[in-house]
């Protein structure tokens, strides 16, 4: 019995860390001119053509969401990046 308990908390801890993937590093479009910075405490830059805001972020399974001074924002999130409205592609930005 003390071994099934054990399994099934073990496979309830690897689900809940699974489910809790955080986003964070920067996520820019192909032309550089937006780029979303996220950190891991929920605070979001957004930089377009050379002016940054901050904003806050929340991940709703797939969905990313985006709340800045200008309003709310919805990513979906992909293998390789995150998509957003009207088109806008955000790709990670590797690291240096």
């Amino acid at each position: 019995m003390k071994t099934i308990r054990f399994w099934l908390v073990l496979s309830s801890a690897v689900l809940v860390s699974a489910c809790s993937d955080g986003l964070r590093g920067t996520y820019s479009d192909p032309a550089g001119v937006t780029s979303y910075d996220f950190h891991d405490d929920g605070r979001v830059d957004i930089s377009v053509l050379g002016v940054t805001v901050q904003g806050n972020y929340e991940i709703n399974k797939d969905r990313v969401l985006v709340t800045a001074p200008q309003g709310t924002v919805v990513f979906v999130r992909t293998d390789n990046g995150l998509e957003g409205p009207m088109g806008l592609r955000l790709l990670p930005v590797p690291t240096k």
